[in-house]
């Protein structure tokens, strides 16, 4: 049995359809130009059909987006990397991580030791001292001012040395708190010479600029803390394709480090000024499902999908190519005219 062939040129092809199986003859078509004014028949034998396991499926609806190319690199939002500093200068005694160690919020990283936090301590427990007694004696001219007893002016004095002692206490309480020392235990006498610097977020430890011994001025960075899970990516979107771009929209993303797997993500944020170089505004996408193999600094290739429309489509396996020509097989009214040909031979 043999079936009549006909060639069509496909200018496109699309992939993610399945093909469902069928018995039957095909024809494959191509599109000429006008100038070339007529097709060219082939015909395939059953033979030479189940010889190159061609199956028969249908051509389906699917929805099909518009992309606006993109690049970029990927970055960590304020939020999610932070740079260790000290509010009071100090001796290293103690270092308990290095670069690329991960770390968990409030985990020790470093220790440090002056004589200022030992005066710091000092200071506080000497006005707390002082407020008990300035306390009482406010409160005992108060109720002598109330009995008409004592001077209004010996009670004001009082008052105003109460408060300004208070004041203090509570600025120094606030300070020693910043510096992570224990209030209650400063309270009950213990004064430590130390202070242990921590990590505020969650993260990898990307740089570690001190070591044992090091003095630290305050305010010196001594440790940057990144987390790498809430990464995303800037990318520069052109003039023309402003317009098409909003939140939400989905985004392929491929970078060098992980070949021959596209990620995807999303637009959380497009920026609302030029990039006077480049002139382009920066989108901000989330990258999702990136293991932790993504870090600061790498270099994207995205896809915004920016319009879906319906369209005709078919597998990438249902296309065949040769040269720089494309061609489908298509099933067609030819089969019981190729059948009847046959019987009559045989």
């Amino acid at each position: 049995m043999k079936t009549q062939i006909t060639n069509l040129t496909i200018v496109l092809a699309f992939t993610g359809l399945l093909m469902a199986c069928n018995s039957g003859d095909v024809s494959q078509q191509e599109n000429h130009s006008e100038e070339a004014g007529q097709e060219n028949m082939v015909s395939l034998t059953r033979q030479q059909m189940n010889a190159i396991n061609l199956k028969l499926g249908k051509i389906e609806k699917h929805n099909i987006s518009t992309t606006v190319k993109s690049n970029g690199r990927t970055e960590l939002l304020p939020q999610n990397k932070a740079n260790v500093s000290t509010l009071v200068s100090g001796l290293v005694t103690n270092v308990f991580v290095i670069e690329g160690d991960f770390v968990k919020k409030g985990q020790l990283l470093a220790i440090l030791e002056h004589p200022d936090i030992v005066n710091m301590q000092q200071k506080y427990l000497e006005n707390v001292n002082n407020l008990e007694f300035l306390e009482q004696d406010y409160k005992r001219k108060k109720k002598l001012y109330e009995e008409k007893v004592g001077s209004g002016k010996d009670y004001q004095r009082a008052l105003a040395a109460f408060n300004t002692a208070e004041s203090t206490a509570i600025g120094l309480r606030a300070k020693l708190k910043m510096l992570g020392i224990n209030i209650k235990s400063v309270e009950k006498g213990n004064i430590t010479s130390t202070i242990n610097i921590v990590s505020p977020i969650q993260g990898y430890v990307r740089s570690a600029k001190i070591n044992i011994g090091s003095y630290v001025e305050s305010n010196n960075d001594m440790f940057e803390i990144v987390d790498n899970s809430k990464i995303h990516a800037d990318l520069l979107v052109y003039e023309k394709d402003i317009p098409k771009i909003k939140n939400g929209q989905e985004v392929h993303f491929n970078i060098s480090n992980i070949p021959g797997r596209e990620l995807k993500g999303t637009i959380f944020s497009v920026g609302k000024a030029y990039e006077d170089e480049a002139k382009a505004i920066t989108v901000h996408a989330y990258i999702e499902n990136n293991e932790g193999k993504i870090i600061p600094g790498m270099y994207v290739n995205a896809h915004i999908m920016v319009d879906s429309i319906t369209t005709d489509v078919l597998p990438e396996e249902a296309i065949a190519a040769e040269g720089n020509k494309y061609f489908i097989f298509i099933k067609t009214e030819e089969d019981a005219h190729a059948q009847e040909d046959t019987h009559g031979q045989n």
